[in-house]
């Protein structure tokens, strides 16, 4: 069995068994001098993205909170494990870099942005939106047993009407040729599984999608999937709003 069948294995079943006590709302607030670890695709590994930013804003703003933003971002990830036909290669699959992560660098909370990759840019279907499930619901079983809080962010919006692809020649659906309701139908049902998600070290569920969705001509040039500098803003803001330091 492979690795990514077994985690989906034991997913499931935790799955069946619904956690009590969990916090209601955005209850989680910064300690001085902690380490946070930030997980995503390409719109993580942003070199001047959102992660840089965050870092500034909470310098500026909170100097004497002594915090510390890592990007461990990694473009074309999923934790879905997925890989459309018409991908150079296989997806990397963050479980499979994730334990090692951790092993190397400690950190004291984790921020998990992933979605836009992991329906591979094709048509829903309920086999697609569990394993969407199982792969956030891995990520937080994976900080339970190592005691690290995560903040979820739901997935960026792909934005379409803004910044159209070119059609393709290819009948795969892709990232360069995606399924037209691909926001619609897929990242928004993405988005409310993590805002839904019901786990105890889901210690905050922000939503970054809405507001890059609504201010999607500013937030985006020629790229429909990565967000520009306003959209990273966008982000870094809309995670400092729900948080406490």
């Amino acid at each position: 069995m492979n690795r990514r069948k077994f985690l989906h294995r034991s997913a499931l079943a935790l799955l069946a068994t619904p956690f009590l006590g969990c916090l209601g709302g955005q209850g989680f607030r910064f300690e001085k001098n902690q380490v946070i670890g930030c997980f995503g695709d390409s719109i993580t590994a942003q070199k001047d993205g959102y992660v840089k930013i965050l870092q500034s804003k909470v310098e500026g703003a909170h100097p004497e909170m002594g915090l510390k933003f890592i990007n461990h971002g990694l473009s074309s990830e999923t934790v879905t494990g997925l890989t459309e036909n018409d991908h150079p290669g296989p997806r990397p699959y963050l479980f499979d870099r994730l334990d090692g992560i951790l092993d190397a660098d400690p950190i004291h909370i984790a921020t998990f942005c992933y979605g836009i990759n992991d329906g591979i840019y094709g048509k829903p279907s309920e086999e697609l939106f569990n394993s969407f499930k199982i792969g956030v619901y891995s990520f937080l079983e994976k900080m339970r047993q190592r005691n690290i809080p995560a903040l979820l962010l739901t997935p960026c919006p792909l934005v379409l009407e803004t910044a159209p692809i070119v059609s393709s020649v290819s009948k795969d659906f892709s990232y360069k040729n995606p399924y037209p309701e691909y926001d619609e139908e897929v990242l928004q049902e993405f988005k409310r599984i993590i805002l839904h998600m019901n786990h105890p070290f889901a210690k905050a569920k922000i939503d970054v999608h809405t507001p890059l969705l609504e201010n999607q001509q500013v937030c985006y040039d020629k790229d429909p999937i990565h967000p520009n500098l306003n959209g990273h803003e966008v982000i870094a803001n809309t995670i400092i709003e729900n948080l406490a330091f």
